[in-house]
């Protein structure tokens, strides 16, 4: 594990853009698949770079969000984003999506097509993102995204759904040789139930763990089903209630895997040849 660090923070991230921009250009050509977990601020946004040359897109994170992950996007040499993917329908997962049309074309969107129209950004996001269905797919369990060597396996949303937005969002197991990435979206511990009733194997190295660390996700027993051995937490640094509970980390701990903070660490780089990986961090 590597990490990228000095004591100006605003060196720090020049540094850290210009070597993720130069790993991202080397990556489309040495067989490397960089996951980035983007600091956001509120909410959730990861973005996958295929040694392919595409781009997948995990959220966008909140409103206030979105002109940072765009201008993160800009900073690894994006210029049209090839997958969009809404793991569901809460403001901090798509508010960010009016930043991110306004800047990049768009070329596939998925969701897993539950509404929740009691929110006017679902309804706005709806009007945006649905208007050319020949663009739109509806991605639930049992369906997998391929890109040569690289399986995105989709876990979650099981059917029937729970009616649970956090529930029954989009949930991905990246799979690329022998190393394993489990995107676990905001699902809770009702889920996490319905997985292991269901013994799916959820093994992975890394965890992207369930709604921002709260204590209604990450489980004893599916952490024990997983085995992880690195956590990424996707959290606000400027949210005092937006922290990852005290017992969601010490079973993270208990378990014996690493944690990484977005709150903590800034952005974070995951990068693997599908034999080993590593992980950088904007911040120590």
């Amino acid at each position: 594990m590597s990490y990228i660090y000095n004591s100006t923070k605003r060196i720090t991230a020049i540094i850290f853009f210009l070597l993720i921009l130069c790993a991202t250009n080397t990556a489309y050509s040495d067989s490397l698949l960089s996951i980035h977990f983007i600091d956001v601020g509120d909410g959730d946004s990861t973005l996958i770079l295929l040694h392919s040359g595409e781009n997948i897109l995990i959220d966008v994170g909140s409103p206030s969000a979105g002109p940072r992950v765009a201008q993160y996007l800009k900073s690894v040499g994006i210029k049209e984003i090839n997958h969009l993917i809404l793991t569901h329908s809460h403001y901090d997962h798509i508010g960010g999506i009016f930043s991110i049309l306004s800047k990049f074309d768009v070329l596939n969107y998925y969701d897993n097509g539950f509404s929740n129209f009691g929110s006017d950004i679902y309804r706005d996001y709806i009007k945006l993102v649905r208007k050319d269905l020949s663009k739109y797919k509806i991605l639930q369990a049992g369906e997998s995204l391929r890109f040569n060597d690289i399986r995105i396996e989709v876990l979650n949303p099981l059917l029937p759904p729970t009616g649970n937005i956090n529930t029954d969002s989009i949930v991905l197991k990246v799979i690329y040789g022998e190393v394993k990435i489990l995107l676990a979206g905001d699902m809770g511990q009702l889920g996490e139930r319905r997985f292991l009733n269901l013994k799916t194997d959820l093994r992975s190295q890394i965890l992207k763990v369930a709604h921002h660390g709260e204590d209604d996700s990450t489980s004893d027993d599916f952490l024990k089903s997983i085995k992880p051995e690195e956590a990424i937490i996707s959290i606000s640094e400027v949210d005092i209630y937006a922290r990852p509970h005290p017992a969601v980390i010490n079973r993270l701990k208990q378990a014996g895997t690493r944690i990484h903070r977005t709150d903590l660490n800034g952005n974070i780089v995951l990068r693997t040849d599908g034999k080993t990986y590593s992980i950088e961090t904007e911040k120590q």
